[in-house]
């Protein structure tokens, strides 16, 4: 649950961001390499080129920041030890059943 949580918080502040500053990497970089200059589309009161930069800015940054999060936490669970489990085998006490 906080790994969605701290996805979508970032998420949402780089999408901002990138609203404000459009060529952020790597979504400038992307757009830039990809991009028709012929295109004049608005998506949501916005350049379609912004929007479009603007989700893949949120979805990579958004990502990084939430494996780089859990990399310093470490696992949420500390190791526990297992039962060991030990076969057994027969043996001249108990091979021997009665019937």
């Amino acid at each position: 649950m906080l790994g969605f949580l701290l996805f979508v918080l970032s998420f949402t502040c780089f999408f901002m961001v990138t609203t404000i500053f459009p060529n952020l990497p790597p979504g400038g970089l992307l757009i830039d390499a990809f991009s028709n200059s012929e295109t004049n589309s608005i998506i949501a009161g916005m350049p379609s080129d912004t929007f479009i930069s603007s989700i893949i800015n949120g979805f990579s940054w958004a990502l990084i920041v939430t494996l780089v999060v859990f990399y310093i936490l470490g696992p949420e669970n500390k190791k526990r030890e297992l039962p060991i489990w030990v076969p057994k085998y027969a043996n001249s006490d108990n091979s021997k059943e009665e019937q």
